[in-house]
């Protein structure tokens, strides 16, 4: 859905000057990082290739790089067929190539402005970093694309309208990142955006619990949910289970792991986003996985 804002992202930040397959490579760029939404199928099949997923190895600095000879291949092979015209003179493959990897680097910045962020040094680590300034994906700026785009293929584009989304698109991540500053500037403990921009999620932790509030910038703070770490259960005899590739692939899409034994079993959990609380990302809320014995 946000590849569409990410392609109109570098067609702002190109000049008229950028014609072709220069115009091309920009734009492939940006919305190359989303073809991860096909890989999903390996890390369902395959626990262990859980990057292969969307918001994985493609979303990675290396794996925008790593992408950029496959796709230039790619557009070597599109000329040839006589899809676009022959190169103009001039032409080089590094420009095009340097274009590409801009594109990509347009669409990983503005992911990582979002919740709940993505694996940018992969495979270094697979950690998620993000500014976490609004949810992901936005809504509002996909919303501001879409009209944009209707505009555009109607007919009434123009340096108006370029330059009236620009902007919108700009203070809309401007007012977002003075938002979350206000919202961290009252605690230390972790914070969530949500759909509503003053609504928040404030989450907290200790030893055995986590504590998730809501957050209001004008009404203040709501009650708590309770979520217990573990139940039954305790951290040593779970030691081969996180090892396991199904409990990274858990982590890799949670915000928080509780974990229940029930009988022969235990079921790993994200609660916030099993009970609906967060709604993205939608996979992998809960994992079950044959309990250890005990001594």
């Amino acid at each position: 859905m946000d590849s569409l804002t990410h392609a109109f992202a570098v067609m702002l930040a190109a000049p008229d000057s950028v014609s072709g397959l220069y115009l091309f490579a920009l734009v492939l760029g940006a919305v190359i990082p989303d073809i991860d939404i096909l890989f999903k199928p390996i890390s369902d099949r395959h626990p262990s290739l859980y990057m292969f997923t969307h918001g994985g190895v493609t979303h990675s600095i290396p794996g925008a790089v790593a992408m950029t000879p496959l796709a230039l291949t790619g557009c070597a092979v599109v000329i040839a067929w006589g899809a676009f015209p022959v190169p103009e003179q001039g032409f080089t493959w590094v420009l095009m190539g340097g274009l590409f990897i801009l594109g990509t680097f347009t669409h990983l910045f503005l992911d990582a402005l979002a919740y709940p962020g993505i694996p940018l040094f992969y495979p270094v680590t697979p950690q998620k970093y993000t500014a976490g300034i609004f949810p992901g994906p936005s809504l509002v700026i996909f919303a501001a694309s879409l009209v944009f785009a209707t505009l555009s293929l109607s007919g009434r584009s123009g340096q108006t309208l370029t330059w009236a989304y620009a902007a919108f698109c700009i203070l809309f991540i401007l007012a977002s990142g003075g938002i979350a500053f206000a919202v961290r500037a009252g605690t230390r403990e972790r914070v969530i955006p949500t759909l509503h921009p003053l609504r928040w999620f404030i989450l907290a932790e200790d030893d055995g619990r986590y504590i998730l509030s809501s957050f209001h910038l004008l009404s203040g703070t709501g009650p708590e949910k309770i979520f217990p770490k573990y139940r039954n259960t305790a951290p040593y005899e779970l030691e081969d289970l996180v090892r396991r590739p199904e409990y990274q692939r858990l982590r890799f899409y949670s915000y928080v792991i509780t974990a229940n034994r029930d009988g022969d079993r235990v079921v790993f959990t994200d609660p916030i986003r099993a009970a609906g609380i967060i709604f993205y990302p939608p996979y992998y809320t809960e994992l079950t996985l044959p309990a250890p014995d005990r001594a």
